[in-house]
């Protein structure tokens, strides 16, 4: 392993953040032969953690143990990036022993999203899921059958409500909008309800939270919409938002990066993950933040790194699990025009007819079918 020695280190490459795209970075470089440091705090985890081991034991689900790392050839440093100078190519990281700084001939950005607490007063009695700690946090909360109030209706709050009340506790959704899943394209949100009323979890629309505060043991949000909800736990499930840091305020999120991962204007700086908006072959401009797309960005800019040539041509693709439930879509649906129920897939098709998205609904066995679809004859534009 890597030692330091010092307030200075300098090395081959530096992936700043140890969630999924900077360990698929890292995995791809050590195959090639390439030493990384993979920077991050703590241990090298999926995030944001939903599966319903880290819900309900606030264990984060593990992509590599230290001595796993070692195995591989990938150096680790177990610290938390706050200021990166994208011109020296430069990370200041703080660990336990100090500040470091850590200089690279490829510099690659793979910190994700931030999530905060929310913008509301006594928001600090809330829980936010999404983090390590924050899981561990809701695990030591959950113990025994509580009353949860999840604030957010969009994937990770439907999500997290769906796998707490597949268990023994009582589970309500409080959103400003109307629907879950409101940001996608019928049928998910119709089926979303479906989902959520099947397991009992509640769902309130067009609520306005003032503040949260304890009152003894328990909670009470507070509205202007639907007076004071009390419950036992409140967690928040808004989402994130790229991370702020010094030497990056610069930098518009999601990056436009090159079609090897590139950011403009920095040589031998790359983007990847929830930060990029990667240039596929096919969609173009792919803003579009998902845990497949994770492990495809950190796979392309390892290529490029390492002198090889590659595109992103893998069909875009995310999936969710709601409960028994599992949504998987492939291509972009935001360039559908129309969309149809067709032997049982829901289709989206642009304007031209060509099929540009696929939605299955609890049919795993239909994926090959679905990339099929998409790889079909497509209109040519003149």
């Amino acid at each position: 392993m890597l030692s330091l020695g010092g307030d200075a280190v300098n090395v081959p490459v530096a992936i700043l953040g140890n969630g999924v795209s900077g360990y698929s970075c890292a995995f791809q470089l050590a195959k090639r032969g390439i030493t990384p440091l993979l920077i991050g705090p703590g241990p090298v985890v999926d995030r944001p953690p939903l599966s319903k081991q880290a819900l309900t034991d606030g264990a984060p689900v593990l992509l590599a143990t230290e001595d796993k790392l070692a195995e591989k050839g990938i150096d680790r440093l177990d610290g938390e990036v706050v200021a990166v100078d994208l011109e020296l190519r430069q990370a200041h990281v703080r660990t336990a022993e100090g500040l470091r700084i850590v200089s690279a001939e490829h510099l690659v950005i793979a910190l994700g999203l931030a999530y905060d607490v929310l913008p509301f007063d006594g928001a600090a009695e809330t829980i936010v899921s999404a983090t390590p700690a924050g899981a561990r946090a809701l695990a030591a909360e959950l113990e025994t059958p509580r009353d949860v109030i999840v604030v957010g209706g969009g994937l990770v709050g439907v999500e997290t409500a769906v796998t707490l009340a597949s268990t023994v506790h009582t589970v309500r959704i409080l959103d400003i909008e109307q629907r879950p899943l409101h940001r996608l394209h019928e049928p998910i949100p119709s089926l979303a309800e479906g989902y959520l009323d099947e397991l009992g979890v509640g769902f309130v629309g067009g609520v306005r939270i003032e503040e949260v505060r304890s009152v003894g043991e328990r909670r009470e949000v507070r509205t202007s919409t639907h007076g004071v909800l009390s419950t036992d736990v409140v967690v928040a499930a808004t989402g994130g938002r790229p991370v702020r840091l010094l030497g990056l305020d610069g930098v518009a999120w999601p990056a436009e990066v090159d079609a090897g991962m590139r950011l403009p204007g920095h040589e031998k700086v790359y983007v990847i993950g929830d930060l990029a908006a990667p240039v596929h072959v096919r969609h173009g401009r792919l803003p579009m933040p998902h845990w497949d797309m994770a492990i495809r960005t950190g796979e392309l800019a390892a290529s490029t790194i390492a002198g090889e040539s590659a595109v992103l041509d893998h069909p875009p693709y995310w999936w969710s699990e709601i409960g028994s439930h599992r949504l998987s879509e492939f291509g972009v649906a935001a360039e559908a025009t129309s969309w149809s129920s067709e032997d049982g897939l829901h289709i989206g098709r642009d304007q031209h007819g060509d099929v540009v998205a696929v939605l299955l609904v609890d049919q795993p066995r239909r994926v090959r079918e679905a990339r099929t679809l998409l790889a079909g004859e497509r209109h040519s534009v003149s």
